[in-house]
């Protein structure tokens, strides 16, 4: 007779269905390790937020959910189901094997976080192109097989990934085409394995060797971009370094041009004739040289600011450290101290085993109890000894704070009246410059005949000494805005560094103060407490009921 059950269980089988909480703890347990091992396993309860490995396969599932659960995921198995989506897998950063075999999945998406991943599974899929792993620079084993990949863009695609070892195409129509295999081994040399196979050392001098002159092209095209990714990377390091001394891009001709950006008469004028054109770049170099000159002010007060700051850590640490040994040694003494009275402890119990008289009952209670007090005035001791180290740290980092803080901005103050003073040179420059242009303009006017016409270009510029005064004087201005607000925002992100700064070193101290005040009572208290708890144990085996109270109490 054929179970009624069996056509409701194939139909509950064949539904497709949604990772949810239920069906993670389930697989859990039923992976989880069995016997003793289980019970330890279990003993605390299933935390699903430190699973680091499971293997959710053969379920029907349809839908990539409630993953978020287990954030700590080490290794994902999602094979043999009916997923079409790779999805919701944005929190496990943590992932480093990814098995999504057997599945319906069309488009490699929704991956870029999953950075430390080594090991990625899409083996039979319905996937045409290789992409959407741009994020994986861990990636180490790939396998593709039995898709729908059919063109070779693949291959240059793979070959950015530089700690790729193993492929496996296998059953894509792409492979089906001749030589695909040795362009493979040719384009992607730091492939050991492909299909699971070792690449032979003449396998790859035989792919080398036919695809010479185009890896020798490819090979030059890609030196050529990495010494310009490098010359970048270099630029914007430069760059990030001379932001933090607040004098970015002083190093170049950039605030000269910033100053000309908007201002189309000022071009304009530069350019009258030689004499102008002259002028221009005499100017320009005059101005570098002096923007140069507080580039490296900056610079070198930077380094002083650095040096500074390593001094004042190094004499917090140092008086951090201090702190910490005396401590530990205090905290050592209690615990010897607890370690000796407590064997004083047994030894007085040993006393009571059996019967005993009412004399030697009384005398061991009244002898535990002055243990009791005793081990509690040792751990008063300890406890005003250890609040008075740290009361007396507090109080030097506060000093030494406040002093940072004085060097600190007589260090700014110093720094911005030079810098000022810099910028008084630029103003000056460029009032010579607009000076020298005006005279420069008015001498080729005067040296025109009568007769001989403003050229039509220059008639909106210079066409009379009030129009060229105007356009001189609108020049001149917008320089000086550019200036003006080049030299505010130093100043002003200065001084907010230097306010956030030393503001930050006052919480962080008033933190780190509160937090060894609440340890220093917690070890206080526990101490007291794990010392009632150890004697009432003691007691336990002994059968007088009186000597128990008395050290109970």
């Amino acid at each position: 007779m054929i179970d009624q059950d069996v056509p409701t269980i194939l139909q509950e089988f064949v539904q497709p269905r949604v990772i949810n909480q239920d069906m993670l703890m389930d697989l859990v347990i039923d992976q989880g390790p069995k016997g003793e091992a289980g019970k330890l396993f279990y003993e605390d309860g299933i935390k699903l937020n430190e699973v680091t490995e499971i293997r959710i396969e053969f379920l029907n599932i349809l839908k990539i959910d409630n993953l978020w659960i287990t954030p700590n995921l080490v290794k994902l198995k999602l094979s043999n189901n009916i997923i079409e989506k790779i999805e919701n897998l944005d929190v496990l950063i943590n992932l480093k094997e990814l098995d999504l075999s057997f599945n319906h999945i069309r488009i490699i998406e929704n991956l870029h976080n999953l950075i430390k991943l080594e090991i990625l599974l899409l083996f039979n899929n319905e996937i045409s192109n290789v992409e959407g792993i741009d994020n994986l620079c861990n990636l180490t084993i790939f396998s593709i097989g039995n898709n729908a990949i059919t063109d070779w863009k693949h291959v240059l695609y793979l070959r950015t990934f530089k700690k790729l070892r193993s492929l496996n195409m296998n059953g894509n129509p792409c492979t089906e085409k001749d030589d695909y295999l040795e362009y493979v081994i040719a384009f992607i040399p730091q492939l050991i394995y492909y299909q699971y196979k070792m690449i032979t050392d003449e396998q790859r001098e035989v792919a080398a060797e036919k695809h010479y002159r185009v890896l020798r092209t490819l090979q030059e095209t890609e030196m050529k971009e990495d010494e310009e990714l490098q010359a970048q990377e270099e630029y914007e390091k430069r760059l990030a370094y001379h932001t933090n001394a607040f004098v970015e891009y002083l190093d170049s001709d950039e605030l000269f041009h910033q100053m000309f950006i908007n201002d189309k008469e000022g071009k304009e004028l530069s350019m009258v004739n030689e004499d102008t054109q002259n002028a221009h770049e005499e100017y320009k170099a005059n101005f570098v040289a002096i923007s140069q000159e507080l580039c490296e002010l900056g610079l070198k007060e930077q380094d002083e600011r650095n040096n500074e700051i390593n001094h004042f850590t190094s004499c917090v640490n140092k008086g951090k450290t201090i702190s910490q040994n005396q401590g530990r040694i205090i905290v050592n003494e209690v615990l010897e101290k607890k370690t000796k009275i407590l064997s004083d402890v047994k030894q007085l119990l040993k006393r009571i085993a059996g019967e005993v008289d009412t004399a030697t009952l009384e005398e061991v209670t009244q002898k535990a109890q002055q243990f009791s007090e005793e081990f509690n005035e040792i751990v008063i001791d300890a406890w005003k000894k250890l609040m008075s180290i740290e009361v007396e740290l507090h109080e030097q980092i506060e000093d030494i704070n406040e002093m940072f803080r004085i060097n600190m901005t007589d260090m700014m103050d110093s720094f911005l009246t030079i810098a000022r003073g810099y910028f008084s040179q630029l103003r000056n420059s460029e009032a010579e410059y607009s000076d020298t242009i005006n005279g420069v303009i008015l001498y080729y006017l005067s040296g025109l005949e009568d007769d001989t016409k403003v050229p039509s270009h220059l008639l909106n510029l210079c066409e009379d000494k009030d129009t060229l005064n105007q356009n001189l004087t609108n020049s001149h201005e917008k320089h000086l805005q550019v200036l003006d607000a080049r030299e505010d925002n130093m100043l002003k992100r200065l001084k907010n560094w230097l306010e956030e700064y030393t503001e930050n070193l006052v919480k962080y101290e008033n933190e780190r103060n509160n937090q060894q005040i609440l340890e220093i009572s917690h070890f206080a208290d526990s101490q007291q407490q794990e010392f009632v708890q150890l004697l009432q144990q003691l007691n336990l085996n002994v059968d007088d009921s009186e000597v128990i109270l008395a050290l109970e109490s």
